[in-house]
């Protein structure tokens, strides 16, 4: 953004401050503006039919917000008439990222939850290393946007400190929960819009196992360190079936064609509805590792690139205390530990529980009733 358009956005933000705001009308964003995904998806999706409270998604894609509005919902592009009113006279607004799920000059005098996406294993915000790499012009941009935020939910208390040190602030911390494990326990109505879920249902096999890889900067390639073929065979000899779902940014474009136990999903599948179906879990730093533990199923880990990514972006948690599951630097080992979790599935139950009262006060799957009633107690709405 050049510096004549930060500081227009910067003005117009505090301009519009002065206008009313309908404390019913709730809005909505998630990955950039382009996807119906994460926690503001769940969240949104169980708000259809709440009493006094209009959500409205508002997207980038007009994928997404044809597909939306063929459900029945309120969904406007971001960039049109209509998505701009909304956002400017929203009372609430519901983000998952650092502004990026729309843009911040309308929000102006909104009530801002910032709804996150994980639980802080790598650092994050103005505490990764990167931050300090940004010219300062962006990080003032990005410190201003931080303390827009007038409340940040929490899987857990304990948490507290990683996010007011990550984004230099102090706001509200409400121990929610993530809506988006809702869905882990029990089916959530219209989790499936805009999805292609037949690939889960193509597979004929004793277990199912998920790889996910977390999003690496560099050089790294979660494709290059490992084996599909062995890995086809191998599931082969213990009757199971593997997806594959990789970073977006960092997603390969594997033809899976080839393989007969493996299926590589596109970067824009929501994987939490599937996970309900996985019996294992296998990935390196990504904390959607945490959220499985709330099944209470095998975890193992890939990290084959540790060194490196202990020093970018790092780890805000002690990796190894909080890793309840064999953690592995070479293909070989993994095979190896998968072929452990086959047999004895339950070895690590006691470090899954440690793990799991780390970083959840509520492992159940009310999440959007307590975003809910946050809401309502602090803001009157």
């Amino acid at each position: 953004m050049s510096p004549l358009r930060s500081a227009l956005s910067l003005f117009a933000h505090r301009l519009v401050h002065l206008l009313p705001r309908d404390d019913s009308l709730w809005v909505f964003g998630s990955r950039g503006g382009e996807r119906f995904e994460g926690n503001a998806k769940y969240l949104f999706l169980q708000l259809r039919d709440e009493s006094g409270v209009r959500p409205v998604w508002i997207s980038k894609s007009e994928g997404v917000v044809r597909e939306l509005r063929a459900h029945g919902f309120d969904a406007y592009r971001a960039d049109s008439l209509r998505g701009r009113v909304a956002m400017l006279r929203a009372g609430v607004v519901f983000v998952t990222g650092t502004m990026t799920d729309m843009a911040l000059w309308p929000t102006g005098g909104a009530s801002l939850i910032q709804l996150w996406h994980g639980v802080p294993l790598k650092r994050i915000a103005a505490d990764a290393p990167s931050f300090e790499n940004f010219p300062i012009r962006e990080r003032l941009r990005l410190l201003y946007t931080y303390r827009q935020f007038d409340a940040i939910a929490l899987t857990a208390a304990k948490l507290s400190d990683s996010f007011r040190s990550a984004f230099r602030i102090d706001p509200d911390l409400p121990v929610t929960g993530y809506p988006r494990n809702d869905a882990l326990v029990r089916e959530i109505p219209g989790e499936r819009i805009g999805q292609e879920y037949a690939v889960l249902d193509d597979i004929d096999a004793e277990s199912l196992l998920a790889y996910l890889p977390t999003y690496r900067e560099g050089d790294s390639d979660p494709a290059a360190n490992v084996d599909f073929e062995r890995l086809d065979a191998f599931l082969g000899e213990h009757d199971a079936a593997m997806f594959v779902k990789f970073h977006p940014f960092n997603d390969p474009g594997i033809d899976g064609d080839r393989f007969d136990r493996l299926s590589f999903l596109p970067p824009e599948f929501d994987v939490y509805p599937a996970l309900r179906e996985i019996d294992a879990l296998v990935t390196d730093y990504s904390s959607i590792y945490f959220d499985f533990l709330l099944l209470d199923r095998p975890v193992a880990f890939y990290a084959y690139d540790r060194e490196s990514y202990e020093k970018n972006p790092g780890f805000a948690l002690d990796y190894d205390a909080v890793t309840p599951g064999p953690v592995t630097e070479t293909f070989d080992e993994l095979l190896r530990a998968l072929d452990g979790i086959f047999t004895e599935p339950d070895t690590y139950a006691d470090d899954r529980e440690r793990a799991r009262r780390l970083a959840f006060d509520h492992p159940d799957d009310r999440s959007t009733e307590r975003v809910r009633e946050y809401v309502r107690v602090r803001f009157g709405v």
